[in-house]
Protein backbone atom coordinates (compact mmCIF):
# COMPACT_ATOMS: atom_id res chain seq x y z
CA UNK A 1 0.00 0.00 0.00
CA UNK A 2 1.42 3.43 -0.89
CA UNK A 3 1.80 6.04 1.53
CA UNK A 4 -0.80 8.54 -0.04
CA UNK A 5 -3.44 5.42 0.74
CA UNK A 6 -5.34 4.59 3.71
CA UNK A 7 -7.13 1.29 4.52
CA UNK A 8 -11.09 1.96 4.52
CA UNK A 9 -12.18 0.35 7.33
CA UNK A 10 -9.29 2.28 9.22
CA UNK A 11 -10.97 5.58 8.22
CA UNK A 12 -14.68 3.95 9.53
CA UNK A 13 -12.86 3.71 12.97
CA UNK A 14 -11.98 7.09 13.22
CA UNK A 15 -15.02 8.45 12.20
CA UNK A 16 -16.84 6.10 14.86
CA UNK A 17 -14.11 7.27 17.61
CA UNK A 18 -15.35 10.80 16.43
CA UNK A 19 -18.81 9.85 16.96
CA UNK A 20 -17.91 8.50 20.64
CA UNK A 21 -16.02 12.01 21.51
CA UNK A 22 -19.12 13.95 19.66
CA UNK A 23 -21.39 11.79 21.99
CA UNK A 24 -19.11 12.65 25.51
CA UNK A 25 -19.20 16.29 24.40
CA UNK A 26 -22.77 16.12 23.97
CA UNK A 27 -23.40 15.60 27.86
CA UNK A 28 -22.06 19.46 27.84
CA UNK A 29 -25.40 20.61 26.55
CA UNK A 30 -27.23 18.31 28.49
CA UNK A 31 -25.90 19.48 31.62
CA UNK A 32 -26.94 23.17 30.83
CA UNK A 33 -30.28 21.67 30.01
CA UNK A 34 -30.71 19.98 33.38
CA UNK A 35 -28.63 21.29 35.90
CA UNK A 36 -30.17 25.17 36.22
CA UNK A 37 -29.19 25.36 39.63
CA UNK A 38 -25.54 26.07 38.83
CA UNK A 39 -26.39 29.21 37.12
CA UNK A 40 -29.86 30.32 37.96
CA UNK A 41 -31.49 30.37 41.45
CA UNK A 42 -33.39 27.24 40.69
CA UNK A 43 -36.48 28.52 39.30
CA UNK A 44 -35.28 28.49 35.66
CA UNK A 45 -37.34 26.00 34.49
CA UNK A 46 -39.66 26.41 37.13
CA UNK A 47 -39.56 23.76 40.02
CA UNK A 48 -41.43 20.01 39.22
CA UNK A 49 -41.23 21.32 35.70
CA UNK A 50 -37.26 20.49 35.10
CA UNK A 51 -37.62 18.92 31.90
CA UNK A 52 -39.90 20.74 30.34
CA UNK A 53 -38.38 21.76 26.68
CA UNK A 54 -40.81 24.87 25.90
CA UNK A 55 -39.33 26.03 29.04
CA UNK A 56 -35.96 25.85 28.47
CA UNK A 57 -36.06 26.83 25.15
CA UNK A 58 -38.49 30.00 25.91
CA UNK A 59 -36.49 31.60 28.85
CA UNK A 60 -33.02 29.99 29.50
CA UNK A 61 -30.55 28.46 28.06
CA UNK A 62 -32.11 29.68 25.19
CA UNK A 63 -33.36 28.74 21.57
CA UNK A 64 -29.44 28.98 20.01
CA UNK A 65 -28.54 26.44 22.94
CA UNK A 66 -31.53 23.93 21.86
CA UNK A 67 -30.06 24.30 18.47
CA UNK A 68 -26.46 24.16 18.64
CA UNK A 69 -27.58 20.99 20.81
CA UNK A 70 -29.78 19.80 17.91
CA UNK A 71 -26.54 20.38 15.36
CA UNK A 72 -24.25 18.45 17.30
CA UNK A 73 -26.31 15.43 17.94
CA UNK A 74 -27.09 15.09 13.98
CA UNK A 75 -23.67 16.24 12.58
CA UNK A 76 -21.59 15.67 14.85
CA UNK A 77 -22.70 12.27 16.37
CA UNK A 78 -25.09 10.91 13.42
CA UNK A 79 -23.18 12.42 10.60
CA UNK A 80 -19.99 10.58 12.15
CA UNK A 81 -21.73 7.66 12.65
CA UNK A 82 -22.91 7.29 9.16
CA UNK A 83 -19.82 7.96 7.53
CA UNK A 84 -18.16 5.43 9.60
CA UNK A 85 -21.35 3.36 7.79
CA UNK A 86 -20.40 4.88 4.14
CA UNK A 87 -16.25 3.60 4.60
CA UNK A 88 -17.50 0.57 6.40
CA UNK A 89 -20.07 -0.28 3.68
CA UNK A 90 -17.58 0.72 0.62
CA UNK A 91 -14.57 -1.78 2.53
CA UNK A 92 -16.76 -4.41 2.99
CA UNK A 93 -19.26 -5.06 0.36
CA UNK A 94 -17.94 -2.81 -2.18
CA UNK A 95 -14.57 -4.50 -1.37
CA UNK A 96 -13.09 -1.38 -1.87
CA UNK A 97 -9.76 -1.92 0.63
CA UNK A 98 -7.72 1.40 0.66
CA UNK A 99 -8.83 4.92 0.05
CA UNK A 100 -7.28 8.20 -0.39
CA UNK A 101 -5.39 9.27 3.31
CA UNK A 102 -5.53 13.12 2.53
CA UNK A 103 -9.32 13.51 1.87
CA UNK A 104 -9.92 11.18 4.12
CA UNK A 105 -8.28 13.23 7.03
CA UNK A 106 -9.55 16.42 5.56
CA UNK A 107 -12.68 15.10 5.12
CA UNK A 108 -12.80 13.93 9.24
CA UNK A 109 -10.62 16.72 10.25
CA UNK A 110 -12.61 19.69 8.30
CA UNK A 111 -16.07 18.55 8.73
CA UNK A 112 -15.23 17.92 12.82
CA UNK A 113 -14.01 21.41 12.99
CA UNK A 114 -16.62 22.95 11.24
CA UNK A 115 -19.56 21.16 13.67
CA UNK A 116 -17.55 22.84 16.73
CA UNK A 117 -17.26 26.22 15.67
CA UNK A 118 -21.29 26.42 14.53
CA UNK A 119 -22.27 24.53 18.20
CA UNK A 120 -19.69 26.58 19.80
CA UNK A 121 -21.12 29.78 18.36
CA UNK A 122 -24.43 28.73 18.29
CA UNK A 123 -24.36 28.03 21.96
CA UNK A 124 -22.71 31.22 23.22
CA UNK A 125 -25.72 32.93 20.93
CA UNK A 126 -27.74 30.93 23.40
CA UNK A 127 -26.43 31.12 26.44
CA UNK A 128 -25.67 35.45 26.15
CA UNK A 129 -29.20 35.83 25.01
CA UNK A 130 -30.99 33.71 27.20
CA UNK A 131 -29.46 35.30 30.25
CA UNK A 132 -30.24 38.59 28.69
CA UNK A 133 -33.54 37.92 28.97
CA UNK A 134 -34.28 36.40 32.39
CA UNK A 135 -34.89 39.42 35.03
CA UNK A 136 -32.69 40.94 37.03
CA UNK A 137 -33.69 38.82 40.35
CA UNK A 138 -33.40 35.75 38.44
CA UNK A 139 -29.95 35.83 38.42
CA UNK A 140 -27.14 34.88 40.98
CA UNK A 141 -23.88 33.98 39.21
CA UNK A 142 -23.32 37.00 36.24
CA UNK A 143 -25.83 39.17 37.36
CA UNK A 144 -24.70 41.69 35.01
CA UNK A 145 -26.00 40.12 32.19
CA UNK A 146 -29.30 39.60 33.64
CA UNK A 147 -31.54 42.76 32.30
CA UNK A 148 -34.89 41.29 30.96
CA UNK A 149 -33.61 42.57 27.73
CA UNK A 150 -35.92 42.57 24.12
CA UNK A 151 -35.30 41.17 21.38
CA UNK A 152 -33.06 44.09 20.07
CA UNK A 153 -30.45 44.43 23.04
CA UNK A 154 -30.53 40.28 22.32
CA UNK A 155 -29.90 40.72 18.83
CA UNK A 156 -26.82 43.31 19.64
CA UNK A 157 -25.30 41.11 22.46
CA UNK A 158 -25.16 38.18 20.11
CA UNK A 159 -24.15 39.85 16.73
CA UNK A 160 -20.83 38.84 16.65
CA UNK A 161 -21.75 34.99 16.62
CA UNK A 162 -22.89 35.24 12.92
CA UNK A 163 -19.92 35.37 11.17
CA UNK A 164 -18.10 33.01 12.73
CA UNK A 165 -21.64 30.64 12.59
CA UNK A 166 -21.37 30.67 9.20
CA UNK A 167 -17.84 29.89 8.50
CA UNK A 168 -18.19 26.99 10.51
CA UNK A 169 -20.79 25.67 8.69
CA UNK A 170 -19.48 26.35 5.93
CA UNK A 171 -16.36 24.21 6.91
CA UNK A 172 -18.58 21.39 7.50
CA UNK A 173 -19.88 21.17 4.59
CA UNK A 174 -16.86 21.59 2.78
CA UNK A 175 -15.55 18.59 5.13
CA UNK A 176 -18.75 16.98 3.48
CA UNK A 177 -18.54 17.71 0.32
CA UNK A 178 -14.39 16.44 0.63
CA UNK A 179 -15.91 13.22 2.26
CA UNK A 180 -18.45 12.64 -0.99
CA UNK A 181 -15.57 12.90 -3.65
CA UNK A 182 -13.37 10.75 -1.42
CA UNK A 183 -16.11 8.09 -1.61
CA UNK A 184 -16.85 8.19 -5.06
CA UNK A 185 -13.15 8.26 -6.41
CA UNK A 186 -12.13 5.11 -4.08
CA UNK A 187 -15.80 3.50 -5.48
CA UNK A 188 -14.06 3.79 -9.34
CA UNK A 189 -10.56 3.14 -8.43
CA UNK A 190 -9.37 -0.31 -9.40
CA UNK A 191 -8.46 -2.96 -6.71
Amino acid sequence: MSSNRVETEKVATWFIYAAIINTILSLLYVTVFLLPDTIGNGHIPPSGDLFSLSTAVAMFPGTWLLIAFFVHVFVGILGMAGWAGVYFISSRVMNKQTTNKLLARGHLVITALGVYVTTTFFSLAGFIGGRAMLPETACVVLVDQCMGAGAAIVQTLIKFTVIPTGVGMGLALTGTAIGIINVLITLRQQQ
